[in-house]
């Protein structure tokens, strides 16, 4: 039984619990917010019309009997695929019950309790959901060592259950660790990303302060002097008023100057702050720079190609090392970038194309191979000057 995939953007607003903050239940429960995979599960939901079907003795209460029980189990499956977390337990608990309480009328009903043990391995912690899926496993050969039907009808019953229960609890269990890992992994990259924003506001605020803080202190002065003495002293005011002209632009061509650098920033500043990322996610990462860096010309693309491929390496590969190197091969600038990731290629992206425009501009090409890993080549020409 395949999980739901993991939360996205669009469940940005839904509460913690994954109650939907007072949303109304048909948008709570719509596939927009839990996916489709919820929905594709239900056709395991078939094996309660296998005993009307192929009973001899079935009659039309059989058929009453199955759309009751799908009435009955919609509702509190669609709930505890809307919760997260422990907030699923009432659900599980549910599932459970009414599979087992449901068996006698039906035999199919035991597969609920495979959605039970689905929703625990994905949604419980791992210490709770393998106590719950056990339980479940355990009541499973209670009830089927207990039963006074005969074992033929035993085994139709809770065989399925007997052996999916724990297989997909585990499988659903690995897959659930690894969502709250990613989970984590994202919150620690938005966390970082909003520490990073208010700490380039700060360094931004302050070299302005810097910058400007005298400089303005001179305009108004020499401004309200000129004020001062436009009727007395006309020649002297004008003297002033071309001060505070020629103040005024330099000023304003050091704010552009600032501007400039905080719009492109060099090789070593990327590699700085990519590496304490990359410290938070767990990832090791390893620098090689034996040609040292490039020129201002080439350095901000390079550093634009560094900083869109290892975002990539961060929110994609799922990799435990990456390495970069660059070097000045010839008359060539190759810079290399390799994960030991699950080789996902996000090559149609728009940071990947903005940036292959970026270094074939430069009259480079970008490489991008998968398999074990992944691994981005970038060459651009030096253009050594004439």
């Amino acid at each position: 039984m395949a999980a739901p995939r993991a939360s996205t953007s669009r469940r940005a607003t839904v509460d913690p619990d994954g109650s939907g903050g007072g949303a109304p239940w048909w948008r709570v429960v719509s596939p927009r917010r839990l996916g489709w995979e919820p929905y594709i599960n239900l056709v395991w939901l078939t094996f309660l019309v296998f005993q009307p079907i192929f009973d001899p003795g079935a009659t039309a209460l059989d058929w009453v009997i199955v759309a009751a029980l799908v009435a009955l189990f919609l509702p509190i499956y669609l709930w505890t695929w809307a919760r997260r977390g422990e907030a699923a337990l009432p659900g599980i608990v549910a599932l459970a019950v009414l599979g087992f309480a449901a068996a006698p009328l039906n035999t199919g009903a035991t597969g609920f309790l495979i959605y039970a043990s689905a929703a625990a391995g994905l949604k419980l912690p791992p210490r709770r959901a393998t106590w719950a899926i056990a339980a479940m496993t355990a009541a499973v050969i209670i009830a089927a060592v207990v039963s006074s039907v005969p074992w033929p009808y035993v085994l139709a019953a809770f065989m399925p259950a007997l052996l999916f229960v724990p297989l997909i609890g585990a499988l659903n269990g690995m897959y659930g660790v690894r969502i709250r890992a990613a989970e984590r992994l994202q919150r620690a990259h938005d966390e970082i990303e909003r520490i990073s924003a208010i700490a380039e506001r700060e360094r931004i605020g302050r070299d302005l302060h810097d910058l400007l803080g005298h400089t303005l202190s001179v305009i108004i002065l020499k401004s309200e002097l000129a004020s001062k003495l436009a009727d007395t002293e006309p020649t002297r005011a004008a003297s002033e008023i071309r001060d505070v002209e020629r103040i005024s632009r330099r000023a304003l061509g050091e704010v552009r100057e600032a501007v400039g650098r905080y719009r492109q920033r060099g090789l070593l500043a990327e590699i700085e702050e990519a590496r304490s990322a990359f410290d938070s996610a767990g990832v090791r990462l390893e620098i090689d720079l034996p040609g040292g860096t490039p020129p201002p010309r080439l350095e901000g693309a390079l550093a634009l190609v560094l900083r869109e491929a290892l975002t990539n390496v961060l929110r994609h590969a799922e990799a435990s090392r990456c390495g970069v190197r660059l070097a000045l091969e010839g008359r060539v600038w190759v810079l290399e970038v390799v994960d030991d990731g699950i080789g996902r290629l996000t090559s149609t992206g728009t940071g990947l194309s903005g940036v292959r425009e970026r270094v074939e501009g430069l009259g480079g090409s970008l490489e991008l191979a998968g398999g074990d890993g992944v691994r981005l080549v970038a060459r651009i020409p030096a253009r050594t000057p004439a």
